[in-house]
């Protein structure tokens, strides 16, 4: 009888299967195991070079605060604290003005501003004050090298006295400083120094040597004007003496004194010649009626007549240039010709004195102008010696110093992290 197959149970592993499925199930367990130890050393090794990382840039960060905050405000409090020496102001005021009244420009009348003359006379002399020329001045009677370099003066503040005059110069224009106030062109001048006393010594001598070189200009100015009047004066000079030499050059080749003198002259001969030519005729002709003709006195007047009547001619003929013969040499002679060469004569003889009178004029008034002064320096205030030291300014110093190193720190700071954070 067959029966019907039965279901069988799970079928037992054969020792070789066994052996196998052991083998792949601690495979797989080594193979997790080994990826559970590199997962977890990376995560390791990753934590700690982040943290390496945060503790070099802790380091650098106060290094940073060190060298950029702490070191210069350190220096910065014991400097301007302890060492930092007192320097006095002395303030002086003056003003350079024309000895004549002053006339306003187009753009004077319009702004308010001095004549350009004046503006220009007022820069020169604060041009000089902070040149070289005013060092050199005053070191003859003030010892600036000595003042601004003696050993009671903080390092940093005193000069190297044995430094080249173009050094000192650097240093006195830091020491000494001009202002301009328009429109009244005022001159603000201010000095340091380390002690009241020199302070207003120095600020007196540069005034003194101030007025010593407007004195210059005025003396300049002053032989300038009076030498180019005095040029002009011998020039017209000599023109007069041209021309007065023509003239009298012409009168002798023309043997006259005048022009003028002589033809009025002439003209008074011609009327006087006339008149007596008529008295003459008219006695004529009175005599005619009881006398002959041939009477010695008839023959008498006839002759007068006669004479009188070729004198009348020659006169008119030399007035009137009417005479026929060579013509030219006529005009030449004729007295008409004679007053347009002496006319011409005499205008330029008159022009050059008038010249002449104008040069002496103007050589006078350069004279008169140079007995005054053209420019003068009017002091306002005085150098006066101060009573309290105005600089260093010391918090102010030590404020600024920390603002700016604060300023700086944050500056590299931001500038070193952003780096590090592109290399990372």
């Amino acid at each position: 009888m067959n029966h019907a197959e039965e279901p069988r149970g799970p079928q037992p592993f054969s020792p070789l299967e066994r052996t196998q499925a052991i083998s792949r199930a601690l495979n797989e367990a080594a193979r997790r195991a080994r990826f559970s130890s590199r997962a977890r050393g990376s995560y390791e090794k990753s934590s700690f070079s982040a943290r390496r990382g945060a503790r070099l840039m802790r380091i650098i960060r106060w290094v940073l605060f060190v060298l950029l905050v702490v070191v210069p405000n350190v220096v910065a409090l014991a400097y301007f604290g302890l060492l930092a020496s007192d320097q006095y102001v002395s303030e002086a005021q003056f003003t350079v003005s024309s000895g004549a009244i002053p006339k306003m420009d187009g753009l004077g009348s319009v702004t308010g501003v001095p004549p350009m003359m004046i503006v220009q006379d007022t820069q020169i002399v604060t041009n000089f004050i902070e040149s070289r020329a005013m060092v050199e001045s005053l070191e003859r009677d003030v010892d600036l090298r000595e003042l601004y370099g003696s050993g009671s003066i903080d390092w940093w503040a005193r000069f190297n006295k044995k430094k080249p005059i173009e050094k000192f110069t650097d240093y006195w224009e830091k020491m000494v400083k001009t202002s301009i106030s328009f429109p009244a062109g005022i001159v603000t001048l201010t000095i340091r120094a380390f002690t009241a006393a020199d302070a207003k010594r120095i600020a007196d001598a540069i005034i003194a040597r101030c007025e010593t070189l407007i004195n210059g200009l005025n003396d300049r100015m002053r032989l300038d004007t009076v030498s180019a009047a005095e040029t002009d004066l011998f020039r017209a000079g000599e023109k007069l003496k041209t021309a007065r030499l023509q003239m009298e050059q012409a009168r002798n080749a023309e043997q006259l004194v005048d022009v003028r003198q002589t033809s009025a002259s002439l003209s008074q001969l011609l009327s006087e010649r006339q008149t007596e030519l008529l008295k003459a005729q008219s006695e004529y002709q009175t005599q005619l009626q009881y006398v002959l003709e041939s009477a010695p006195q008839m023959r008498v007047l006839k002759t007068r007549m006669t004479s009188l009547e070729a004198q009348i001619q020659k006169m008119k003929a030399q007035i009137t240039e009417q005479q026929e013969k060579n013509v030219e040499a006529v005009a030449e002679k004729a007295l008409s010709g004679k007053m347009t060469k002496f006319a011409n004569l005499d205008l330029e003889q008159a022009i050059a004195e008038k010249r002449y009178a104008a040069s002496a004029a103007t050589l006078e008034a350069a004279r008169m102008l140079a007995q005054r002064k053209m420019l003068y320096l009017h002091p306002i205030v005085a150098p006066a010696e101060p009573q309290e030291a105005r600089y260093p300014k010391r918090w102010l110093s030590i404020g600024m110093t920390l603002v700016a190193s604060l300023v700086g720190y944050g500056v590299v700071v931001g500038i070193v992290g952003f780096v590090r954070n592109n290399m990372a």
